[in-house]
C-alpha cells in the first residue's frame, strides 16, 4: 500500500463498530475522602487496599505559568493506602521521611515521578524515576526497589514504617516515562523511557543540547532483565538481552499492556513521545508475542491518546481479538465525529511567537485499538461516541475491578466473554492530571491556549467505568 492511501484507509477503518460502549463519566471521588490528588505515580493493590508512592502533588511541569522543574516541594512525599473494603473508603499516609537512614536512595527514590514499576503477586517492584534529591540535584535514579504490599499496607495503616523494602542500584534501571512488565518466561522486561540528568531550565537555556550541566539521553531500547534476590536477599539485576532500534524505540510517556493470543501472554507498546524531527508522537505499535522479539507494525498508526494514560485490556477468545481502550491523555489527532474522520490537531508557530500550537492537544477522548491476534489479522482503531468529563487521562491509571473474570491468570486482561450482555463495573480512572485547555467558557469554541500555557493541576476525579458488551 502507498502512503498517499494510508489517509484514506485509516478514515475507513475508523467507521468501524466495536461490540461494546465504554462509559467513564460517574465521578465517585466523594466515596473516598483524603484519597490523594497526585499523577505519575507507582500504585500496588492487595486485597482491596491500594497503594500509591512516588509521583507529582503538581499539574503539568511548565505549563500555564508553573515552574519548569520537578520540585522537591511539587513531590508526592507520602506512601498513600486507600481502603477500598469499607465504605466510604478510609485513607492512611505515612511521610517517606519516616523510612530508616539505611534506605536514603530508597528515601530519595519514591518521591521522585515517571516511575517504573510493576506488581509480582506480593511484591512491587519500582525502578528508575527523576525527581530533585535531598541534596537539591535532579537525577534519574538507578535504582531498584522492592517492597512487600501486605506488609506495607499494614504497616502504613498502623502509622509505622515498613520494612520489607530492599534496593539496588543499577545503571539497568536508571530509566523515567518508560515502562516495566514481566511475562510468563520469568523475565522482567524495561521498555525504552529516558534518563534526563540535571534541571529543565537548565537545558532549555542550552537550545534542548546535552551538556555537562543538564543532558538527555533516551534508552532506544527494550531489555529483556533477571531480577532476583541473592541468598541474603539483596536484589540483583542482571541483563539477559537488549532490543535496540534508534529511531522506533526512541520514545517515552508510552502506554505498555499485556496482550494475548492463541500463543501465550505478550506485550503491546502503543504511542509514546518524542520524534526527533517534528516533536510529534510515535503511531506504530510494537507487538512482542510468543517469546519472540519485538515487532514494529508498520502498517498501521495509532492516531488517539497516544501519551501515558489508562488503558482498559479486553480479550475475546473465540474471536482470538485484543481490545485496548486508552482514556484520554495527549493525541496528535482528534475523531471529529461531524465529519466522521480523524483531524490532525493544527501546529502553529513556535515557541517565542504570539500563537503557538504543538500539535500535541490535550484529549478527552476514549479510543479502542482492535487487534485480531490470528495470523494475517487486521488492526482497526475506532473513537467510542462518549467523552471523558474533562481533559483527564495523562498519567493516570486504570484500576481493574479485582473481582472479574481474567483471560489469563494474574494479568489485567479481562474476559470478554464474561462481559457480555449486561452493563458492568469494570474499574477506576484514578489520579493524573486534569487540563483546562480552553480558554473561558471553557468549551471547544473557545480560543485554546497556547501550548505551554494550558492551566493545569492534579484531577480531583476518581471516576467509575463501565462496559455495555453485546450479546
Amino acid at each position: 500500500m502507498s502512503f498517499s492511501l494510508l489517509p484514506f484507509f485509516f478514515a475507513v477503518l475508523s467507521l468501524a463498530k466495536l461490540p461494546f460502549a465504554v462509559d467513564a463519566t460517574q465521578d465517585v471521588s466523594s466515596q473516598f475522602p483524603g484519597a490523594p490528588h497526585i499523577q505519575s505515580f507507582s500504585f500496588a493493590q492487595w486485597q482491596g487496599r491500594w497503594v500509591f508512592i512516588g509521583g507529582r502533588a503538581a499539574g503539568y511541569h511548565n505549563a500555564g505559568g508553573g515552574p519548569a522543574e520537578f520540585l522537591r516541594s511539587d513531590s508526592n512525599r507520602d506512601i498513600w493506602v486507600v481502603d477500598t473494603t469499607v465504605t466510604p473508603a478510609r485513607t492512611y499516609h505515612l511521610p517517606v521521611a519516616q523510612l530508616p537512614a539505611s534506605l536514603a536512595p530508597v528515601k530519595d527514590q519514591w518521591t521522585s515521578t515517571g516511575l517504573l514499576y510493576y506488581q509480582d503477586g506480593p511484591s512491587l517492584y519500582i525502578c528508575g524515576g527523576y525527581g530533585e534529591d535531598h541534596n537539591g540535584k535532579w537525577v534519574t535514579y538507578p535504582l531498584i526497589s522492592k517492597v512487600e504490599v501486605p506488609q506495607l499496607i499494614e504497616s502504613v495503616m498502623h502509622g509505622r514504617a515498613p520494612s520489607a523494602i530492599t534496593f539496588a542500584e543499577s545503571k539497568l534501571v536508571q530509566s523515567t516515562g518508560g515502562e516495566l512488565v514481566k511475562l510468563t518466561d520469568g523475565y522482567f522486561y524495561l521498555v525504552m523511557g529516558h534518563s534526563f540528568q540535571g534541571s529543565y531550565t537548565t537545558f532549555e537555556g542550552q537550545g534542548e543540547h546535552d551538556a555537562a550541566s543538564a543532558s538527555q539521553t533516551y534508552l532506544d531500547e527494550i531489555r529483556k532483565l533477571k531480577i532476583a534476590s541473592d541468598a541474603k536477599g539483596r536484589l540483583e539485576v542482571r541483563l539477559v538481552k537488549a532490543y535496540r532500534d534508534e529511531d522506533e524505540f526512541h520514545r517515552r510517556d508510552l502506554n505498555v499492556t499485556e496482550i494475548l493470543s492463541p500463543a501465550g501472554l505478550g506485550i503491546a507498546v502503543y504511542g509514546g513521545v518524542f520524534t526527533p524531527k517534528t516533536q510529534l508522537s510515535y503511531g506504530k505499535p510494537i507487538y512482542m508475542l510468543d517469546g519472540s522479539g519485538p515487532q514494529v507494525d508498520a502498517n498501521f498508526e495509532q492516531k488517539l491518546n497516544t501519551y501515558v494514560c489508562p488503558t482498559l485490556v479486553m480479550y475475546d477468545k473465540s474471536a482470538q481479538t485484543m481490545y485496548t481502550t486508552f482514556f484520554g491523555g495527549i493525541s496528535r489527532y482528534s475523531w471529529d465525529p461531524a465529519v466522521r474522520d480523524f483531524r490532525e490537531n493544527p501546529k502553529i508557530g513556535t515557541k517565542t511567537e504570539y500563537v503557538y500550537l504543538d500539535g500535541m492537544q490535550w484529549s478527552d477522548q476514549i479510543s479502542t485499538i482492535r487487534k485480531v491476534m490470528a495470523p494475517g489479522g487486521e488492526t482497526t482503531e475506532i473513537a467510542e461516541a462518549s467523552s471523558l468529563p474533562a481533559y483527564i487521562g495523562t498519567d493516570a491509571v486504570f484500576i481493574p475491578a479485582p473481582d472479574l473474570k481474567r483471560a489469563a491468570d494474574g494479568t489485567a486482561i479481562l474476559d470478554f466473554d464474561a462481559l457480555r450482555g449486561a452493563k458492568t463495573f469494570v474499574g477506576y480512572i484514578y489520579g493524573g492530571i486534569q487540563a483546562f485547555p480552553y480558554s473561558f467558557p471553557y468549551l471547544k469554541t473557545s480560543q485554546p491556549y497556547n501550548a505551554g500555557a494550558v492551566p493545569s493541576r492534579p484531577s480531583e476525579k476518581i471516576l467509575k467505568v463501565y462496559v455495555q458488551v453485546d450479546r
